[in-house]
């Protein structure tokens, strides 16, 4: 059991779960989050998840405030044509469990709407959403959509009496510390519902399309398996009967592996949990070895940075990692340059973090050292639009060869 256990198993309690690994994830000023984390396994559950110190309260002031999926351009507001089909798609597999347009759906974790804009334009005027972000919910609502503003974990008590013949949690379950409430969660299902739940495929993480440790971060803290899924289900009281791959297609192009589970209150199919498969533990342990291994070996920067001031394009996860390996030259940094206005304003290890535009202006002799996980050459283009009378020196992380 490893030292100063934080948090036990999320699904069976173990307090005794296999110690994989250390993360190191600095923080932004305001950010209620761990610094880093454990990762740990409960191999009786086939979970992977993060011994993270920080509590239910801590992450539900983040959801809150300073995440990035509140205003309309977040992800899951289907404001890019990758974003927009990922839900179209979702809509396609959901329309599959549902018995007619009439159906009561109640969308938990909806962000700002874009997979209820999906199913309204579909006809489906009954569903509805959750979600903790102020923003998200007043984008929402301003595009005529019936939101309401609150907590994942408050939604047995704020739907008490309703009946849904769906329920969605579409890459929520994997930001949720505490696990608990889900319990109550299925008095909201009509006799006939289902629960549908979509989350990051762990059997699909490997270093081939992504930096090292890239589907490790501060958000994601549970690695769920379709095994661990069914056993979740099964202690709701559910019925496992489906774990479809769901894979998504991301702006440059590129796969993310997901799987969705699916649950209903009666039997309605076989459970495909895959337990003759192997467990989804061994998987992440090699993923780790492989992801540590690769960064051991020093990712580079290329072309090489020169010897003057230095602006970090991105305040994100990735970033946040190659900060906790030591990787970004700190003492050259006079800024990170972040879009996301919830993150302008702090500090990241001790630097602000600023607009794109008002960083470029403020230090127009900069070099800026890209720090995107996906389709970082993009940045090429942002630059070019901000300054287009000027030549900016461009550096990308890559991996030694």
């Amino acid at each position: 059991m490893p030292p100063d256990l934080h948090r036990p198993c999320p699904l069976c309690g173990n307090r005794a779960p296999d110690l994989l690994g250390a993360l190191s994830l600095p923080q932004p000023s305001h950010s209620p989050l761990p610094s880093g984390y454990r990762l740990v396994a409960c191999t009786a559950c086939d979970l992977v998840y993060a011994d993270t110190p920080a509590v239910q309260a801590d992450y539900d002031h983040y959801y809150q405030q300073l995440a990035k999926y509140g205003g309309p351009t977040g992800t899951g507001a289907g404001q890019n044509p990758a974003d927009q089909r990922r839900l179209e798609q979702l809509a396609d597999r959901l329309e599959a469990l549902l018995p007619g347009r009439d159906a009561a759906i109640l969308d938990i974790g909806c962000g700002a709407g874009g997979l209820l804009q999906v199913l309204h334009s579909r006809g489906y005027t009954r569903a509805e959403g959750l979600d903790p972000d102020p923003a998200a919910v007043a984008a929402a609502r301003a595009q005529g959509l019936p939101v309401r503003a609150g907590l994942a974990t408050e939604s047995p008590g704020l739907y008490a009496g309703c009946e849904f013949k769906l329920i969605v949690l579409s890459h929520v379950a994997e930001h949720l510390r505490d696990l608990d409430w889900l319990d109550g969660l299925h008095r909201l299902l009509a006799p006939d519902g289902a629960l549908y739940v979509e989350v990051p495929d762990p059997r699909g993480y490997d270093c081939t399309r992504r930096p090292p440790l890239y589907y490790f971060d501060s958000e994601h803290i549970n690695h769920f398996s379709p095994r661990a899924l069914a056993r979740l289900f099964t202690r709701m009281g559910l019925h496992p009967t489906a774990f479809p791959a769901t894979p998504l297609i991301l702006s440059d192009g590129s796969p993310y592996p997901a799987f969705a589970g699916i649950a209903t209150r009666v039997q309605r199919g076989i459970d495909e949990s895959g337990d003759g498969n192997a467990r989804c533990v061994d998987t992440l342990r090699g993923y780790l070895a492989d992801s540590l291994q690769r960064s051991a070996a020093s990712l580079g920067i290329q072309p090489p940075l020169g010897p003057g001031p230095v602006l970090v394009w991105g305040a994100g996860s990735w970033t946040q990692r190659l900060l906790g390996a030591g990787t970004i030259p700190l003492a050259q940094v006079r800024a990170f340059l972040d879009s996301a206005p919830n993150k302008q304003g702090q500090l990241l290890a001790g630097k602000p973090i600023v607009a794109p535009a008002d960083g470029l202006s403020r230090h127009p002799d900069a070099q800026v050292l890209v720090c995107i996980a996906v389709n970082p050459h993009q940045i090429g283009a942002e630059v070019a639009r901000l300054e287009p009378d000027r030549t900016r020196s461009l550096h990308f992380i890559t991996e030694p060869t």
